[in-house]
Formats: C-alpha cells, sequence, structure tokens
C-alpha cells in the first residue's frame, strides 16, 4: 500500500498523528522552520499534507499556509496551535485552511489530521468543529456563502447551516445580529482592514451574545465569532454592582482607596476626589497628595495615626481637609495587611465625608448655649422686674401714700411693665435666632445702617452724630442682622454721658472680602465680665446676669451671618463694638435686589 507522505512542520507526527492513516503507513518528514517548509515542498511534489504548528522559529504556520496555497492551491494544510484564539483561528480559515486544531481543544488530534489529510480538498467539515463557535465568509453583498459551526455551535443558528449558505446576513439572521455584521462585512471590503464587533443574537434557547472578529480573505469577508453570553451576563451584573456601589458612596458620600505600599500605588474610588475637590484628569493622587489636602492644623495628628497604624494600631480618625479654600471634615477608617516581617504589604480604607454631620452637631452645641444663656438672663432680669412690681403693689397696700407718691409707685409698676414687655419681644427675637437655620443672603449693610442712623437721631436729638457710611456697601447676613445692629445703637444712645452725647457709625470694606461695622460711644463702658462673657473669652456657666438680652442676641445674630462680635473701651472712654461681616460684591447685591 502506498504510504502517505506528510511533510510535518514544527510537530512530531509519530505522536501526532500515529503511524498510519485510514490504513495506510505514514512517511513523515519533519522540518522546523519556514523557510525549510518551503523548499521541501518546492523539491518535494509528491507531498500529500501539511501539518504545521503555529508558531515557527522564523515565521509562524499562516505565512506557511498562504506559501503553500500559493503554489498548491488543494493541497491539504492543517494548522495546530498550542493555544487558540479568534484571530488565529480567523487567519487560518482566510489563508484556506484544510483544518485548524488547537491542542487545548478536547479533540482526537490525530483524528482530525486523518480526516483532513484523506478528505476532499474542498472539505471544511472538520473546522465546523473547530475553535470557534461560529464562522461565516460573506462576499461583497452581504450573502452567506459559508456557515462554519460545530454541533453544540449549530444550536445558536435560526436554521441549518447548509439552509443559510446563500442568503443574505440580513435575512439569514435575527435583527440585530443581521445588521450588525453586514455594516462589519461591508466596512471590513471597503477598508480592507479587520474588525472587531459584538453582536446579540436570537436563538431557539433564548438571546446569545458574541464577540466576532471580521478580516478580508480574497474579496471576501471572513467573519470569526465566539460565544460570550456568560462573560457578558457576569460583566453587566459586575457593572450593575459597581452602579450600585457608586450610587451608596454617593448618597452616604463615602468613598474608597487602596494603597500598595510596595509599588505606592494610590487609587480613589470618584467619590474621595469629589470629597477632596480634585478631578481624576489631574492625574493619580499620591500620599503627598492626600497630606497637602489635610488642615495645616490636624496633619500632624494625621501622621502619628498612621504611623501608629503601620505599627498594628487601629486607623480610625475625624480630620479637617481644605477644598477650595472651604474647611470640610471627613472620617477616615481603614485595614492595613502586613507580611511575615511585618512590613506593609496594602491598605484598603475609607472616606466619609462627615462635614453636615460636624455642623448639624455646632448648631446643636450653640442652641444649647444660648438655651442656656437665655434661660439665665430671662430669668433674672424677668425675677428683678417682678420684684419691682410686688414691692410697689404691696406698698400700696400696706399704707395710705400721698398723690406723689403714689405716682411714682405706679410709674415704676409701669416701668417695670414696660420692661417686662421689652424682655419678652427680646426673648420672641432670641427665639427665632436659636431655633431657626441661618438662611443667609446678600443685604445692603451700609443702606440699613443710614436708615437706622437717621431713625435714632430723630427720636434722641440731643445726640451728635458722626458718620461714615459708603452709599452701598453689602453683606452676606441673616434677615435678623437688622435686630443686631438697632442693638448696638440702642445701646449706644441709651448708655450715652455728660452734657454732650456723641455717636459715631462707620462701616468700612477691608481688603480681605470682609466688612467692618464699628459704632463708639461716650457711655461708661461695658463692664470687663460682661464683655468677656459676650466675646466668648468667659465660660457661658459664669453668666450671673447681664445688662440684657440685646447684646447676646446681637453676638449669635452676627455669629449667624459668619462673622464675629467685638466690644472695646474706647481710647477716651466709651464702648467700641466691631462687626465683622463676608463682604459680596455689587453685583450678588444687585441680583439679589
Amino acid at each position: 500500500m502506498t504510504p502517505l507522505r506528510l511533510l510535518g512542520v514544527g510537530v512530531d507526527l509519530a505522536t501526532d498523528a500515529g503511524e498510519r492513516i485510514d490504513g495506510r503507513p505514514v512517511d513523515a518528514v519533519a522540518v522546523s522552520t519556514l523557510t525549510a517548509a518551503v523548499d521541501r515542498i518546492d523539491a518535494d511534489v509528491d507531498i500529500d499534507g501539511v501539518v504545521t504548528a503555529s508558531d515557527l522559529p522564523d515565521g509562524d504556520g499562516i505565512a506557511l499556509l498562504r506559501a503553500v496555497r500559493d503554489r498548491s492551491p488543494d493541497l491539504p494544510v492543517v494548522v495546530v496551535a498550542e493555544a487558540g484564539s479568534e484571530q488565529l483561528a480567523s487567519d487560518a480559515i482566510a489563508a484556506g485552511v484544510t483544518d485548524y486544531v488547537p491542542r487545548s481543544a478536547d479533540v482526537d488530534l490525530g483524528a482530525r489530521i486523518a480526516d483532513a489529510i484523506t478528505s476532499s480538498p474542498a472539505t471544511t467539515d472538520p473546522v465546523r468543529t473547530a475553535f470557534p463557535d461560529l464562522g461565516f465568509v460573506v462576499d461583497t453583498e452581504g450573502n452567506l456563502v459559508e456557515v462554519l459551526a460545530g454541533p453544540t455551535a449549530e444550536t445558536y443558528l435560526p436554521a441549518d447551516p447548509a439552509a443559510l449558505s446563500g442568503r443574505h446576513l440580513v435575512e439569514a439572521l435575527s435583527d440585530p445580529a443581521g445588521v450588525v455584521l453586514a455594516e462589519a462585512t461591508r466596512r471590513v471590503l471597503e477598508t480592507g482592514t479587520e474588525r472587531t464587533v459584538e453582536f446579540e443574537l436570537s436563538t431557539p434557547s433564548g438571546t446569545e451574545w458574541f464577540d466576532a472578529r471580521v478580516a478580508p480573505a480574497g474579496g471576501r469577508a471572513v467573519v470569526v465569532a465566539r460565544r460570550v453570553t456568560d462573560r457578558k451576563r457576569e460583566r453587566r451584573a459586575l457593572e450593575r454592582q459597581q452602579a450600585h456601589l457608586s450610587q451608596a458612596q454617593e448618597v452616604a458620600r463615602i468613598g474608597s482607596w487602596y494603597r500598595h505600599y510596595s509599588s505606592s500605588e494610590l487609587w480613589w474610588s470618584e467619590m474621595v476626589y469629589d470629597i477632596f475637590g480634585r478631578s481624576p484628569a489631574a492625574g493619580p493622587p499620591t500620599h503627598e497628595t492626600f497630606l497637602s489636602a489635610v488642615h495645616p492644623d490636624d496633619r500632624d495628628d494625621v501622621t502619628d495615626r498612621l504611623e501608629a497604624a503601620l505599627d498594628g494600631e487601629p486607623y480610625d480618625v475625624e480630620h479637617r481637609i481644605l477644598v477650595d479654600g472651604e474647611t470640610r471634615w471627613v472620617r477616615e477608617r481603614a485595614e492595613f495587611s502586613f507580611n511575615d516581617e511585618g512590613d506593609p504589604i496594602e491598605a484598603v480604607g475609607i472616606v466619609h465625608d462627615i462635614t453636615d454631620r460636624k455642623e448639624y452637631e455646632r448648631r446643636l452645641e450653640t442652641t444649647n448655649e444660648r438655651l442656656d444663656v437665655l434661660h439665665r438672663i430671662a430669668r433674672h432680669d424677668i425675677r428683678n422686674r417682678m420684684n419691682v412690681v410686688l414691692g410697689c403693689a404691696a406698698e400700696l397696700r400696706r399704707v395710705p401714700v400721698s398723690g406723689s407718691a403714689s405716682v411714682r409707685l405706679v410709674e415704676r409698676i409701669e416701668t417695670a411693665a414696660e420692661e417686662l414687655l421689652d424682655i419678652g419681644r427680646q426673648l420672641r427675637d432670641a427665639d427665632r435666632v436659636v431655633t431657626t437655620d441661618p438662611d443667609r443672603q446678600p443685604v445692603d449693610v451700609a443702606a440699613l445702617v443710614s436708615d437706622l442712623v437717621d431713625e435714632f437721631a430723630a427720636d434722641a436729638p440731643d445726640v451728635t452724630w458722626y458718620t461714615a457710611v459708603p452709599d452701598s456697601l453689602g453683606a452676606r447676613a441673616t434677615p435678623t442682622l437688622a435686630v443686631a445692629l438697632a442693638n448696638i445703637v440702642e445701646n449706644a444712645v441709651e448708655h450715652n454721658e455728660g452734657d454732650r452725647q456723641r455717636v459715631a457709625v462707620v462701616v468700612t470694606a477691608r481688603d480681605d472680602d470682609h466688612l467692618e461695622i464699628r459704632v463708639v460711644d461716650d457711655g461708661p463702658g461695658i463692664p470687663p465680665v460682661e464683655r468677656e462673657l459676650l466675646v466668648g473669652d468667659r465660660e457661658r456657666t459664669q453668666v450671673a446676669h447681664s445688662s440684657g438680652l440685646g447684646l447676646w442676641l446681637t453676638r449669635w445674630i452676627v455669629a449667624n451671618a459668619g462673622g464675629t462680635l467685638d466690644i472695646n473701651v474706647g481710647r477716651h472712654g466709651g464702648t467700641v463694638v466691631t462687626v465683622d461681616l463676608p463682604r459680596v460684591d455689587a453685583d450678588a447685591l444687585q441680583r439679589h435686589g
């Protein structure tokens, strides 16, 4: 029996094909390079088939396949790949391979080689059962010249492969698969360049997803597709999880970070970038990037806590950061992993924006402080006035009094009653300040001060007024600012002494985007203890009494506006009250007005 002469290129035919094929002995000729194989084919016209490895020292099996097809279009050629891929399969089919067999495939390699060598040169049945899942040869009109599918892959098709041949892609395959592949093959044939596409195919068992590589091949297009449904579902599930995680982080204002110590790699989630006011486009973050954002007053503490964490201590710290000049609060927690020598490997942590919580705690503490002051002062002032009323009433009841004495007692009762009414008004204003969230808005402070001065000047004609107020100057404050400024001016008028009573009111714009309101009087000056209480230099637990709620209310209103209140004795006596407020520009004032 005539032996089969097989050329083995980079393969061991004795192992891969055996000693006999279809009952015929195998006469194996072995070479190891593409060049040697081409020389052998040129010199030996009696070769019955070629079995080549996909990787060769001086080229690859596809290049050898093309060289064989240039010399002998019908000579069987089998390409054996160590590891299959869509690209390699597509290239082999496009070059006219008889069979393409990945060693990783669960197939009988010897039987596949035997089938390829002994079958008709035009057969493609072996390719149908090889990688990939689906394959199509498409002409320039978009018609299916050939449909390639293994036994399992055939279940993905709407009909038998033979029945689909000759039909247009759009007609043969369901939308959108047919439309996507028709467009891809058209562009590949127009440009002569390969393309990779993803398409969705409706099958009898449901929707399947495929990745396809489309390549030109002798005036036609070859499509090699791999089923990726499971990978697609896993990717979608992961994307949903990531979307839910991102949404949860956004709602809770919590971001995550990762640090790898040997590489110094630091990774931030999108929310961490947002919390720190940094754009991912600015480049990857570093440890120095993080520390530069930490508030200078907290930087040493954060560094110490990080170093302690590297020694095994828990890392759970609250600190401030600076974002575009604004102070924000964050809480950081992290877990560190170490090698056997105790060196850090990596750290995984979270950053929680707790600015709102800190602001709530501050407001709660401020409210409690103010309620405590209200309680102490109101109790003291109301008790004093009621003692006056009760004392005068008892005197009237105890003994008959003359007409003038009776009038004086009644006047004292009336004065005490009016003061009680005034305390009630101040308590109402204080309640608004204590229990209402600050609503800061642009206020024309210059116009407000001018109106107050005109009002008080009309009621106090004996006072000499000195004013330096611009036509317009705005601050960001609460609507109750008018109450605070009225209290300051009223105190300046009421506490003047001497024959010549003077009050000076000055409003100026500073260079640091703040404005200053200064009210100066000729009065006796505020007692040092009360001044310390009002400006915050003395604990509120030491509040015993005060000249009234007015200045306390003023302090709270100014604080709600983000400003400060200072009270001092003038160089020549009297009291100097200074209010500092954040300024707004004229455009903001005009837009609001």
